[in-house]
């Protein structure tokens, strides 16, 4: 086994060194030394509106601008304060219907030179014209990937390591630093190939999503079932990183050495803005009464919520909420749904009722027997089976369904609700705070970091949720400080992040103490090795993103090799057996 580059080895040259003091941080994990060249790479791109497109987009955008400040500041030559440190590398659908899929018809994008153009387009709307410039900006690079509907995820085709080589100068990636976004995302169907900290001199990867959460909540076939996940996870991201970040504590131990919790996120600049305006607006109305208004929760315009209509976003709590409120008061409190997704009309059922399953239609008595048999027929196929008991109610809740819209146009409302405990760290609630709001959340690992701001209201059961809400209506929210303010934005995110990378000497000989650096190897050499055949991955639930060697072959015009006597041995046909008695069971 080739030795990987770990934080545990002791050389000289890297993480350990006899010398030194034993808080001083490490050369290869200290991102704010000068001429340091860093990759962010993730699972999603614009114009897909998801959170592993837009943090990581802004991450990196950060990231350059911090760069080229560390390097100002340490007076290196203008040469090198004018390089393009940071790269972002994104996903490029290489099928048509994969992106018409995603981004649907308006931003069909025929070459990659298209899609990022739309991105730096969308980072000059966010004020960024400096990072966005082609030259002197943040430079972006495209992997090849396929879309998989099932999974609703991207995954890279072919190894995402040597397209970086061939884009780039390869000898300068031993000294760069990569930043995985979705670490165990990026590898669970990887290409075989060199591991990223084969590749790279320093791996951070920051974990964004609750995968153990979304697969125990529902069936997926294949690997994804909660228990495989974790265990395939964890592997992924000890094998592939030499630092973790974990958003929020909700989320599994991966690697106990590594990781750390820490919310690397910020928020654009939009919705600080409105969160000064709000400032400044109780500013000149500091001497009338604000503390106290009159109570009419069925009012329109004062609560909502905002993000994917999907019933793992915590829909059947809200519902729960307003039954609960309603039996307190008499009333359901009015609010206003932002956001799409699959299941939308099931929801909005469940909030509006079914009111007849003949759309309040009669049938006309004097027609013909025969035709109103078929009409009826016909509407009876039309209906769709009601999937929970909400859609029976008889007094609907006055709830508005006003689909996708840009969070920070939303300025009018003041009070959040997201009764969601799903994420790992909720970006529309950061949003919400930071636009000066009350914010109604349970409270929960998930929404640890944003209990600590006033105007989060935390509640631990329906009666405290109900409190909470009759203040919030009743109440203005406390004014946004700037003090509080730079806590919300990208360059205190990116701050944490660069002091939650950081690894010690201390810890970097604890490591080293523990000996795990051997597992990680071995982890790796295992997973390169059960991914040199592509009837695992299909197996696995790989889908589009199964056939990984088969498609580097075909780019490199080569055969296709053993793949075919491996997908009819016997070690693939006891897998197969295995997944399908789980599957009956």
């Amino acid at each position: 086994i080739n030795q990987e580059r770990d934080a545990m080895v002791v050389n000289n040259d890297t993480f350990f060194q006899l010398d030194g003091d034993d808080e001083d941080i490490t050369p290869q994990s200290d991102l704010s030394l000068p001429n340091r060249s860093i990759f962010v790479v993730t699972t999603a791109a614009l114009p897909w509106r998801t959170g592993t497109a837009v943090n990581p987009l802004l991450r990196a955008a950060y990231l350059s601008r911090k760069t080229k400040e560390i390097n100002n500041n340490n007076q290196t030559n203008a040469t090198t304060s004018e390089q393009q440190m940071v790269t972002l590398v994104i996903p490029w659908l290489e099928l048509e219907e994969d992106r018409l899929e995603l981004y649907g018809n308006n931003h069909n994008f025929t070459t990659s030179q298209e899609q990022e153009d739309y991105i730096r387009d969308w980072l000059r709307g966010a004020n960024m014209n400096e990072e966005a410039d082609p030259v002197n900006g943040l430079r972006i690079l495209f992997y090849p990937a396929r879309y998989h509907s099932g999974l609703k995820s991207i995954f890279a085709m072919g190894d995402i390591c040597a397209t970086l080589r061939n884009q780039t100068e390869g000898s300068l990636l031993s000294d760069a630093v990569c930043v995985l976004e979705e670490p165990e995302h990026l590898n669970w169907y990887r290409c075989p190939g060199e591991g990223w900290t084969k590749v790279f001199g320093f791996v951070v990867g920051i974990v964004h999503t609750n995968y153990v959460e979304y697969a125990s909540s529902q069936f997926i076939h294949g690997l994804w079932t909660a228990p495989a996940i974790q265990v395939m996870s964890s592997a992924m991201i000890r094998a592939y990183c030499h630092k973790v970040i974990k958003l929020s504590g909700v989320l599994q131990t991966y690697a106990p050495e590594k990781e750390c919790c820490e919310n690397v996120h910020g928020v654009r600049q939009d919705f600080i803005q409105e969160g000064r305006r709000r400032a400044l607006e109780a500013a000149s109305l500091s001497g009338t009464n604000l503390a106290s208004r009159e109570l009419n929760e069925e009012v329109e315009g004062q609560v909502y919520f905002i993000g994917k209509i999907l019933w793992a976003k915590g829909f059947e709590l809200m519902l729960q909420l307003q039954e609960f409120y309603h039996e307190c008061t008499g009333k359901y409190f009015a609010i206003d749904v932002y956001g799409g997704g699959p299941e939308e009309g099931e929801i909005k059922r469940a909030f509006h009722g079914r009111r007849n399953s003949w759309n309040g239609e009669e049938s006309d008595s004097d027609s013909d027997s025969e035709d109103t048999f078929r009409d009826n027929l016909k509407k009876l196929k039309s209906i769709e089976v009601p999937k929970s008991l909400y859609e029976w109610r008889r007094k609907p809740i006055p709830a508005n369904f006003c689909g996708p819209v840009d969070h920070s146009l939303l300025g009018k409302y003041k009070t959040f609700v997201n009764p969601s405990t799903s994420e790992v760290l909720c970006t529309t609630t950061f949003e919400a705070l930071a636009m000066g709001k009350f914010v109604i959340i349970p409270v929960h690992e998930s929404n640890k970091f944003f209990l600590q701001f006033s105007n989060c209201l935390g509640y631990r059961n329906k009666w405290e949720f109900a409190a909470n809400l009759r203040w919030a209506l009743t109440h203005e929210p406390e004014p946004l400080t700037p003090e509080l303010a730079k806590e919300f934005t990208w360059e205190a995110a990116t701050d944490r992040l660069i002091g939650s990378s950081a690894i010690t000497r201390r810890e970097a000989k604890e490591r080293y103490n523990l000996g795990k650096a051997k597992l990680d190897e071995r982890i790796a050499y295992f997973h390169r090795e059960l991914g040199k055949h592509d009837a695992l991955r299909r197996v696995l639930g790989g889908g589009p993103a199964s056939n990984q060697v088969r498609y580097e072959l075909e780019r490199q015009g080569l055969d296709q090799g053993n793949s075919e006597k491996f997908a009819m041995s016997s070690f693939v046909k006891a897998i197969k057996s295995t997944f399908i008695s789980n599957n009956h069971h």
